[in-house]
């Protein structure tokens, strides 16, 4: 008592008393404040996967609605003919047929089936009346299997893989296939969820073995994703939280809740992305690029990289389309070119001839000012136009007449133009012959098929042939093993090729070491 009476120490117990109080407070709102955001973001991914999905059963609803436009009972060439063409101008669908009396007698994969395969038991069947089978085998191709939607005389086949690479690796999910109870579920990160009795609301959460999931569904279709962030530490090991605590220090209560307001909004995927642009958290990396006929490395492909605060790598398939629907992929595009020659300048003025391949947007290609920028850039880095060659990742081609324009001006400067991750999961074959590309880079899907002995390993010789018949060239990627290699190599003795198997992706200063 007699201490208090000091006024230097009744100033220091007061103030004492007042940082802790302010900072507990400023605490419980920073808990709050993170717990909200991290809502906010399993929304935000769940949205993006409802698109995706949405794009994915929409292309196959307009497949099956398309076949149904015509009658025909005998599976002539002309009809088999029009089912490759419906696959091939799509770019989720695996396989196309016509159905009679409960049986599949004509494929777009072998042609006539005789006798017909009965259709397999469906596992949902909609409002609409179509049959969904989840685990359906090909008919006419032994062992492989697919998703079967099916409506009327008409059958089509997806891969399943096409809608789980859709969600977000951060998030812990469960699709289930209709808002009302009984919900049945399609697919699933992790054990089933307690939904017996449950009814869905898009937008409104539900709680489920002591959780919170967000809920999104589908305006178009039947499917809703339940969505929630991966287990994570401590709450508490947030940085956020260290900068709840600061400010609870600094300014008290006011200061801390005016903090946690403005935090809560300048935390959504497309800010924080712009920060990492100006804290360095964004890096790139370089997987080589070889001749697989003799390995020698003759260029490299430029691969951005993000971190976050939390120290956990964020999917580049994430952040890229967050800078794709905020309207910043240009700035991003623009980031990658300055680093790529900032960091390699002096290495490929030494090696005219190798080539560092950077990702780029249909936007980037089709904006006016992008290949000056990309031509004053060069020309201060005493660079020539060859040594940066461009990957095409827009998955769309509806401005195709445009976007093959732009490209002829990118290969009348020099640089020359790439198809990225070409298979027959995203891309169609249909539109090479409109746009005048260099090469094309084969999907890494196809390692694995390898292995699965899949139908999709008979798909790579007919790519390899179209690409030789167009005068293209080839890149595989994502080989791994020997035996990928080999079969690569003698399927396309010219091919270039980037994987494991030669090197991992790695930094600036390593990829010309040894």
């Amino acid at each position: 008592m007699f201490m208090l009476r000091k006024p230097l120490a009744r100033t220091v117990m007061s103030m004492a008393c007042g940082a802790v109080i302010a900072v507990v407070l400023a605490l419980t709102i920073g808990e709050w404040t993170v717990r909200r955001q991290q809502n906010a973001d399993a929304g935000e991914m769940a949205e993006a996967y409802i698109a995706r999905s949405d794009a994915i059963s929409t292309e196959a609803a307009t497949a099956l609605a398309e076949i149904n436009e015509t009658a025909d009972n005998t599976c002539p060439m002309v009809e088999v003919a029009r089912l490759r063409r419906i696959v091939l101008d799509s770019r989720y669908l695996k396989s196309a047929a016509r159905v009679r009396n409960g049986e599949i007698y004509c494929s777009s994969t072998v042609g006539l089936i005789d006798p017909p395969v009965p259709l397999p038991p469906a596992d949902v069947t909609s409002g609409g009346g179509r049959r969904l089978s989840f685990n359906a085998p090909q008919a006419g191709v032994p062992g492989a299997r697919a998703l079967l939607l099916q409506a009327g005389g008409a059958a089509v086949g997806l891969n399943g893989q096409a809608y789980l690479d859709a969600v977000d690796p951060r998030l812990e999910f469960t699709v289930v296939t209709s808002r009302q109870a009984p919900l049945r579920t399609f697919t699933s990160s992790g054990p089933r969820l307690p939904l017996d009795g449950v009814t869905l609301r898009p937008g409104e959460p539900v709680e489920l073995d002591d959780r919170r999931f967000e809920v999104r569904c589908s305006d178009v279709h039947a499917n809703c994703i339940l969505a929630a962030l991966r287990g994570s530490a401590s709450i508490f090991q947030s940085p956020m939280m260290l900068e709840f605590g600061v400010f609870g220090l600094l300014i008290g209560l006011s200061g801390g809740f005016a903090a946690s307001v403005f935090i809560t909004r300048s935390k959504s995927l497309g800010k924080q992305l712009r920060m990492a642009m100006r804290s360095g958290q964004l890096k790139i990396v370089y997987q080589p690029i070889v001749r697989l006929s003799d390995r020698r490395q003759v260029g490299a492909e430029a691969l951005l990289r993000w971190t976050d605060a939390t120290g956990k790598p964020v999917s580049p398939d994430a952040f890229i389309s967050a800078a794709e629907h905020e309207g910043f992929i240009g700035q991003i595009t623009r980031f990658v070119v300055n680093r790529v020659l900032e960091e390699l300048g002096p290495e490929l003025r030494r090696r005219p001839a190798f080539q560092v391949t950077i990702n780029v947007a249909a936007s980037d290609i089709l904006d006016n000012a992008f290949l000056p920028f990309l031509g004053a850039r060069l020309q201060e880095a005493a660079l020539s136009a060859g040594s940066i060659g461009l990957e095409l990742t827009e998955r769309t081609t509806a401005n195709s007449r445009e976007l093959g324009k732009a490209i002829a001006r990118l290969r009348e400067a020099g640089h020359k133009v790439y198809i990225d991750d070409f298979g027959t999961d995203y891309s169609s074959l249909s539109y090479l012959s409109r746009l005048r590309v260099d090469a094309i880079k084969i999907n890494r899907t196809f390692m694995q098929a390898l292995h699965d002995q899949s139908e999709e390993d008979t798909i790579a010789p007919q790519i390899v042939a179209m690409a030789e018949v167009l005068g293209l060239n080839i890149v595989i990627e994502g080989i791994e093993e020997e035996q990928q290699a080999a079969y690569f190599l003698t399927l396309a003795p010219k091919a270039m090729a980037q994987g494991w198997l030669f090197s991992k992706p790695v930094e600036a200063g390593r990829l010309f070491a040894g």
